[in-house]
């Protein structure tokens, strides 16, 4: 395989200022080397994904059987999976194998390792406590968690497109995923890509409506962006802050501190903490990142470089769609 060397850890990270701490300096490092490991082998980015899959399946299975010695090697597991949930992005972007189909495919991974520990958590905890205050506190939990995720993702990649100079001011639409989906489906591409694909649309629908709803000048379905050297200075500026906080909410977190819940047979502590410490977070990024949507705004409309609709008029401020 005629490959060039490896890049540079620092090199194949996607912007310091997006990880959470324990995942940058961590999980990545671990995950690097694994795909140091790889490097020169067949093996894909779309291959690890299904790989971390694998490995979060058999955590859920440990926690499910639930001994001492399974919900160690289940926290394990699935922290190992978070890490090669990470190796599938570094191994692309080192091979520039970058793909629609990849993203979706992470995504759908995500979904279903989370998915699955989550049920063999529940049923641990039932069988372990039998406590219906607890049971009950586990669909609020549920629920906050993946909203809280799936928030940082979508600020995320507002975030590392709108401090680029280089981004061309267009950002992926459902209309996209929607022709991507229709493409899978005429060319008969496997199920579990075609699968993975409308699981994304999935989510990108949901973000979509979400964000129109509790910060609608942060939404960028409908328009295209200005990009210039004061444009990401300012998105950066009202915006850092925020997206800071965000991180502490987001997958990586959930996936260590989950793992680490398990292994010492706590999940208890998790519950209560994400639902109280989160909830609480949760309120303050938000209203946060509201007043930076809408800073972010009013500046470039001062400045003449208010995002353009589809339809070609400015986006005003507190009714961007």
């Amino acid at each position: 395989m005629n490959l060039p060397g490896l890049p540079p850890f620092r090199s194949v990270l996607k912007s310091r200022d997006v990880e959470d701490p324990i995942n940058l300096w961590f999980n990545r490092p671990l995950a690097y080397a694994f795909v140091a490991l790889v490097y020169r082998t067949p093996l894909t980015p779309n291959q690890i994904t299904l790989l971390s899959i694998a490995v979060g399946a058999t955590a859920a299975a440990c926690w499910w059987h639930g001994t001492p010695a399974a919900m160690l090697w289940g926290g394990i597991l699935l922290w190992s999976s978070a890490i090669l949930d990470g190796a599938d992005g570094i191994l692309a972007r080192a091979k520039q194998s970058f793909s629609p189909l990849g993203r979706a495919l992470d995504g759908s991974a995500d979904l279903v390792v989370a998915g699955l520990t989550v049920v063999a958590a529940v049923h641990h905890l039932w069988e372990r406590y039998f406590s219906w205050p607890m049971l009950l506190a586990v669909p609020p939990v549920i629920v906050m968690t993946g909203l809280q995720i799936h928030l940082y993702d979508y600020y995320k990649e507002s975030f590392l497109l709108r401090t680029r100079l280089d981004w061309d001011g267009v950002p992926e639409r459902i209309a996209d995923v929607e022709a991507r989906i229709a493409n899978l489906e005429r060319e008969q591409a496997p199920w579990v890509y075609r699968r993975a694909m409308h699981l994304y649309l999935s989510l990108v629908v949901g973000q979509t409506r979400l964000i129109r709803l509790i910060d609608p000048d942060g939404s960028r379905e409908q328009s295209s962006f200005r990009v210039t050297p004061r444009s990401v200075a300012e998105y950066r500026e009202f915006n850092l802050g925020p997206l800071r906080l965000w991180t502490a909410l987001s997958l990586a977190p959930h996936s260590y501190l989950f793992a680490i819940s398990g292994m010492f047979d706590r999940l208890d502590l998790y519950v209560w903490g994400r639902l109280i410490l989160g909830g609480a977070l949760s309120v303050v990024v938000l209203l946060w990142q509201r007043r930076a949507s809408a800073r972010t705004m009013a500046a470039l409309a001062a400045a003449g470089s208010s995002p353009l609709p589809i339809g070609g008029l400015p986006v005003e401020s507190g009714g961007a769609a």
